[in-house]
This record gives structure tokens, sequence and C-alpha cells, in this order.
């Protein structure tokens, strides 16, 4: 169900359309995530452009979205690894139980 929704960021009005009352709710707490930093930035960072401070929003987002994906893989590793032990174990069992 696709909706128009109006966020606000830093002041800016940005109107978006959201597929889903989840995925409207995502796009919210990103918008108040985003406020959020930039003030937790500019306190740290005094003197500095918004143009600059958003940079650093972003790059410490991709950041922390850069250190998701690799743990992301490294579960999928694990479970694969676990899935070939488990096989394993189960076809051990099969051959001994002849």
């Amino acid at each position: 169900m696709e909706q128009k929704i109006t966020i606000e960021i830093l002041g800016n009005r940005f109107p978006l359309v959201a597929d889903s009352p989840e995925q409207e709710k995502a796009i919210r707490e990103a918008a108040e995530k985003v406020d959020s930093k930039f003030y937790e930035y500019l306190k740290m960072t005094p003197g500095q452009s918004p143009d600059q401070i958003l940079s650093f929003v972003a790059l410490n987002s991709f950041i922390r979205i850069a250190e998701l994906e690799k743990a992301i893989e490294d579960m999928k590793r694990d479970e694969e690894d676990l899935q070939a032990r488990l096989r394993g174990y189960l076809e051990n069992i099969e051959n001994n139980s002849r």
C-alpha cells in the first residue's frame, strides 16, 4: 500500500513514498537519527559547516553499515559451516545404523 509521506530533516521537508507502514516507520526513524547525529556532531565539531557535518554523519553511518555487512557475512559463513557439520553428523549416524 503506497502512501505519500513528508519527513523533516534539519528543518527541510521532503516528500517521499512509503510502500508500507513498516517502511514509513523506518523512514521516519532514520530521519530522526540523521537530525540527532547532526546535532551530536555539531556539538563535538563547532565551526564546521553543515555540509561537513552531514558528510561526517554519512561517513559514520556507512562505516556502521560496512561493519554490519561483514558481521552478516561472518554469520552466513558460520551457518554454512554448521550446516555442513550437521549433515556430516547425520550421515555418520545413518551409516553406523546400517
